[in-house]
């Protein structure tokens, strides 16, 4: 009797669930003890946790409402954005959100599993150490550029890749976000016109606000950037960053006067600049003066 041909579905389940199998053993033969999963459905969710004997997970998820007090003991929850990101870069991201919450050390390899964006399966692995694999974690001097990681990041992060992505009326989009102190941040910055967010109430200036995400698009146009507390308020736009390029600045060739003045901006103050590159579309983000991430 000839054997049933498996339906698409059948092969897809299969394949993920002998990609979760080899992931996790080749993670005990090489004495890894974190495993990195990019996925959102149910039934991987419950693959990786058949699988599993006691290895710690990192679960990436771009659900917000995701609680932390559902997870396993050992296991953590991160964010990453809804905007569009290339494979590399979700994990890239997660990566460095994973190592700056504590979850894993820089010096330690993770497995990771992880499917594109919208496939509804996992479909890829990989072994990735935060040392070996970026420049930022090499000297393992990080705690020296320390990167504020907060949900406030996360969404201009968001915003950023959409811009990037989506342009404005058919035309690329250039622009910086700072995100800081408001006091410190406009020791370093100077407007290059009357501030089109004065005297309006903070609510009405946040990042979470979609109507004002679109106003920030069109502010975008202006010449120069943003200011943004640590609340996700934006303080001013259209300025000038005028901090001084000094030795702390370290800007890879290639880069414009954009993103010179967003490292130096980062080298002078505890802030975090993240810059859309009006020509390339790439999505970089600077602390203490040095460049820590890429997207795009």
């Amino acid at each position: 009797m000839p054997t049933k041909k498996k339906t698409h579905k059948q092969i897809e389940i299969n394949e993920t669930r002998l990609l979760i199998d080899y992931g996790f053993d080749l993670a005990r033969k090489l004495n890894i003890r974190t495993v990195l999963v990019i996925g959102e459905l149910v039934t991987d969710r419950k693959m990786v946790d058949k699988h599993r004997v006691d290895e710690s997970i990192i679960w990436v998820s771009r659900d917000t409402e995701k609680k932390q007090q559902d997870l396993k003991e050992g296991d953590y929850l991160v964010f990453i954005p809804h905007s569009p990101a290339k494979r590399m870069d979700q994990i890239s991201l997660a990566l460095i959100l994973s190592v700056m919450h504590g979850y894993v050390k820089e010096a330690d390899s993770i497995v990771c599993l992880l499917g594109l964006s919208g496939s509804k399966r996992l479909d890829n692995l990989l072994i990735a150490n935060p040392q070996r694999d970026f420049e930022w974690f090499k000297d393992g001097n990080h705690e020296k550029s320390q990167l504020p990681i907060s949900q406030e990041f996360i969404q201009l992060v968001e915003i950023a890749l959409r811009f990037a992505h989506e342009g404005r009326e058919g035309k690329s989009i250039g622009t910086v976000f700072l995100l800081g102190d408001p006091e410190e941040l406009t020791a370093i910055a100077r407007p290059l016109i009357l501030n089109p967010c004065h005297g309006h109430p903070k609510k009405s200036r946040s990042i979470y606000d979609p109507d004002f995400v679109e106003t920030m698009r069109e502010f975008s146009a202006l010449d120069g950037g943003f200011l943004i507390d640590r609340k996700g308020v934006v303080e001013a736009a259209g300025v000038y960053l005028d901090a001084p390029v000094t030795s702390k600045v370290k800007v890879q060739r290639g880069l414009g006067s954009r993103h010179l003045a967003a490292a130096a901006a980062t080298a002078q103050s505890n802030s975090i600049a993240i810059v859309i590159s009006e020509s390339s579309g790439m999505v970089t983000v600077f602390s203490k003066g040095s460049k820590v991430l890429s997207l795009g």
